[in-house]
């Protein structure tokens, strides 16, 4: 019976794991969309403000404005994604950290249930002790009380 339950006790532990590796892992992809879409966005704003730029005449430098805007655009998208890979770092780092400590709460628990049982084990040998003692004083008695009837008896029958 213990068996099953360490057994249990031990695929429920794996299937946090699982699941949380998982959830790692939809993380990941969402935050790698998330980079995607941003990175789109961002080509398109700066699309919109060299258009805005061109329009206001010929006189602003569009070709400085479009590098310019290049750059700080891209300095945005290299933050965003070193950002989003801190993040990963941590996530992973935490997810590490927590399987870890689940694989040691686990050891722990089945240690305190081995002890557990071993006290029961000794506690079970105790009262097997106890009931031993209890049925051989209770034969003993029960051995005084048919010679008390069979002195009664004779006492009254007479044999």
């Amino acid at each position: 019976m213990e068996n099953n339950e360490k057994s249990k006790a031990a695929a429920d532990v794996q299937a946090a794991k699982a699941t949380t590796a998982e959830k790692l892992e939809a993380f990941k992809t969402e935050a790698s969309q998330h980079l995607d879409s941003a990175a789109t966005q961002l080509d398109e704003l700066k699309d919109k403000l060299v258009a805005q730029a061109q329009e206001f005449g010929k006189d602003i430098d569009v070709d400085g404005l479009k590098a310019k805007a290049t750059e700080h655009f891209e300095a945005a998208k290299a933050s965003t994604a070193e950002n989003l890979a801190n993040l990963q770092a941590q996530a992973e780092t935490a997810f590490a950290a927590a399987s870890a400590k689940v694989d040691e709460l686990s050891d722990v628990a089945e240690d305190k249930f081995d002890e557990m049982k071993a006290e029961a084990a000794v506690q079970l040998a105790a009262a097997q002790v106890k009931l031993d003692e209890l049925k051989a004083e209770a034969a003993l008695q029960i051995e005084v009380a048919k010679e008390k009837a069979k002195g009664v008896w004779n006492s009254f029958f007479g044999e």
